[in-house]
């Protein structure tokens, strides 16, 4: 997709990296990228994670590395809208790093980070190191951002997420800012009637046309993109809630049970009764 480029301006700040901590009600709707490099850790929250053309569900203890322009964001379940999120983040440019033959090993990291990597079993080591980095001072996080990286470098348990390389120039800003407002209406409203000729009437297009462009930004049809996101929604909703499989389905925005189910066993290669019971 071509999402919102987002100015992080680490030269303007006299800075080489930057690290925040984000507290809110749920993340909401942001699909974008920058050319920094960005590792996130969430602390707390559920939902769905979007890197380049993967679209994955997420916990607490999630832990991503994002590559240079590769678009993301986070997602909230709805579900979840009266419990607090937060998450870590951490954000640098990798050209720091090139005054020092040392770090040689950091450049296949951010190299396959052009995928997104997920981190699926950090060590409570690093876990710690991202969580206390805000009560250090600029020179210890310097020091610390190599350890960390050190140990990304080293982690066995990781895998790549998008099907491939998926980075956005930061030329044609009202294109990307069109796709971005495109992605952020149908997460939004994934509980809605949701057709193609409803999107085409959205982005001023004829619906041929609107098919040919978002799947030429996202990597996956219309149709596609909107049944993954239902589908890992109503996962969470198995896991988390006791709404009965019909009334998840209809919460999804699934218009009956039976097409639900069809989507459902095609992604998961189980029903939602049998994902249900093996889960828990």
């Amino acid at each position: 997709m071509k999402p919102l480029l987002e100015k992080i301006a680490l030269s303007q700040e006299q800075r080489s990296f930057k690290y925040f901590n984000v507290a809110v009600e749920r993340f909401e709707p942001y699909w974008h990228y920058h050319p920094e490099i960005e590792l996130t850790l969430i602390i707390k929250g559920s939902g769905t994670r979007f890197v380049g053309d993967s679209i994955l569900p997420f916990e607490a203890l999630d832990l991503v590395l994002i590559g240079e322009n590769v678009p993301h964001h986070w997602i909230s379940v709805s579900e979840d809208e009266a419990k607090s999120h937060n998450a870590l983040v951490i954000q640098f440019d990798k050209a720091i790093f090139k005054a020092f033959p040392e770090c040689a090993d950091f450049n296949l990291l951010f190299d396959k980070a052009k995928r997104g990597i997920h981190f699926f079993k950090p060590s409570d080591a690093l876990v710690s190191k991202i969580i206390n980095f805000e009560s250090l001072s600029a020179t210890e996080q310097l020091s610390e951002l190599l350890l960390i990286l050190d140990y990304l470098c080293n982690d066995r348990f990781q895998k790549t997420l998008s099907s491939k390389v998926k980075q956005v120039s930061s030329k044609n800003g009202t294109t990307q800012n069109k796709m971005s407002k495109t992605t952020n209406y149908i997460l939004a409203n994934l509980d809605k009637k949701l057709t193609v000729q409803h999107m085409a009437d959205f982005t001023h297009m004829v619906p041929q046309s609107f098919c040919r462009w978002f799947k030429s930004n996202s990597g996956h049809s219309f149709i596609s993109f909107l049944n993954i996101t239902r589908i890992e929604q109503a996962c969470h909703f198995l896991l988390t809630t006791n709404l009965s499989v019909q009334n998840i389905a209809y919460s999804c925005g699934f218009e009956s049970i039976s097409h639900f189910n069809r989507t459902f066993l095609k992604l998961k290669e189980v029903s939602p009764r049998v994902y249900r019971k093996r889960i828990h």
